[in-house]
């Protein structure tokens, strides 16, 4: 497949399709019944697993509720999917046994209706400061299940230092507990149902990143390219799935662009020589996948063509290393090895992978999951990480491929599985 044009890869045979000769299915929204009708993208048994099985953490803990603030938590916990809180916060509580709710504000009524399946829906206004105004709204209801002194667990470490001094302000007889580790430990591995989720992201990422390549010719700049790629996948995504809800996004990065990987699109225009950053990022239902390549528009430079070659060779031996049971900083320490041999393990700049999953905020990334020299965890069988190796020279640029590999019983199955070596 290296040497096919990579550009027809996934085109079918209809002018302007980056649909047809895929082999995606279509994905359909597994129905959920309940008392007021709700709905949900996963299964009924799928989140009665999620919330039994934290409830069996906090009876462990000695916790009394879990009360959740980060979108990423409140989407897997309740079904609630919440992509900007536009400054209104969103609370999950969730007790160790009895009645559950989600709190939020009026404007989501509806979502949080049709998605949630916790048992209330807690909706407030506009009128007061919908911190505190959500927050007396939360300890109303807690009040009405408990009496005295309660053990309350909370995302501490991903909670703004105001919105910790108002919670504790609100509920002054309440211990509070720290649970991220709890919901990180569920979120790590898995199931069924993600899976077929962010598969079905991998299948977008290959429409979006040939997509990218088909946009690309002399003088375009970095927003028509990613605008193209972005627009191709949510069309994919409305094709392939029957009610796909999309935070897309992509960057494209020219020259010495490529040295800040995360870096949005700007109005630079395209040359000859210059270094390519490709990067597609489809997000469905708050699930995120990425794509991530290195090329040169033309012939690469020998300044170009070494850290490229090191790359490949990282990328390669790391994604066939992994399987369940391998420490994740062994990964780290094998790509910075690699690097170390061809004299560029000075400009490793970040972690050689990540988890993959829930990444609605900024505190989606799951901090076990990462390949990273530090971690001395060990993969497992339904994790899901990006391999992700890279140097980074200034004045010649960053050099960076990522796929996304879920761990399987015996090895690893790559989900974005496309040309690395891109020529144009």
């Amino acid at each position: 497949m290296e040497g096919d044009d990579v550009r027809n890869r996934i085109r079918g045979d209809q002018p302007g399709s980056c649909l047809a000769g895929t082999t995606a299915r279509l994905i359909k929204q597994p129905e959920i019944k309940k008392g007021n009708e709700g709905m949900t993208y996963f299964s009924r048994s799928e989140m009665s697993r999620r919330i039994e099985s934290l409830r069996k953490k906090l009876a462990a803990a000695n916790i009394d509720f879990a009360f959740m603030h980060t979108a990423d938590s409140v989407f897997y916990m309740s079904g609630v999917p919440l992509l900007s809180e536009w400054g209104r916060p969103m609370w999950a509580i969730l007790p160790v046994s009895g009645t559950s709710a989600v709190c939020g504000a009026a404007l989501e009524q509806e979502t949080m209706e049709a998605h949630s399946v916790f048992d209330e829906v807690l909706a407030y206004g506009d009128d007061e400061n919908v911190v505190h105004t959500s927050l007396r709204m939360c300890a109303d209801f807690i009040a009405r299940q408990s009496s005295g002194t309660v053990r309350i667990g909370i995302e501490e470490a991903l909670m703004p230092v105001g919105i910790h001094r108002a919670l504790t302000a609100r509920f002054s007889q309440a211990e509070f507990v720290e649970i991220s580790p709890l919901i990180e430990d569920l979120r790590l591995i898995k199931s069924d149902e993600e899976v077929r989720l962010l598969e079905l992201g991998g299948q977008l990422a290959k429409i979006g990143a040939n997509a990218f390549l088909e946009a690309l010719h002399e003088n375009v700049t970095e927003l028509a390219v990613a605008a193209h790629a972005v627009a191709e996948t949510n069309k994919a995504m409305g094709a392939l799935s029957i009610n796909g809800l999309t935070s897309t996004y992509a960057y494209a990065q020219f020259g010495d662009h490529t040295l800040t990987p995360h870096l949005h699109p700007t109005s630079r225009r395209l040359k000859r020589g210059d270094l390519i950053a490709l990067n597609i990022f489809p997000v469905m239902w708050g699930y995120c996948t990425e794509l991530e390549r290195t090329f040169v528009f033309g012939e690469p430079t020998q300044a170009q063509k070494k850290p490229l070659d090191a790359v490949n060779e990282a990328f390669d031996a790391i994604k066939l290393a992994l399987k369940p049971g391998v420490t994740m900083s062994d990964m780290a320490l094998m790509e910075r090895e690699i690097f170390r041999k061809v004299d560029l393990a000075d400009y490793v700049r970040h972690g050689t992978g990540h988890a993959l999953g829930i990444m609605i905020g900024a505190g989606g990334r799951e901090e076990r999951g990462e390949l990273r020299i530090y971690n001395s965890g060990k993969l497992m069988a339904n994790m899901v990480n990006s391999v992700e190796p890279a140097v980074y020279i200034p004045g010649v640029g960053g050099f960076r491929h990522s796929d996304v590999m879920l761990i399987t019983e015996d090895g690893a199955r790559n989900t974005t599985d496309f040309p690395r070596n891109i020529g144009f």
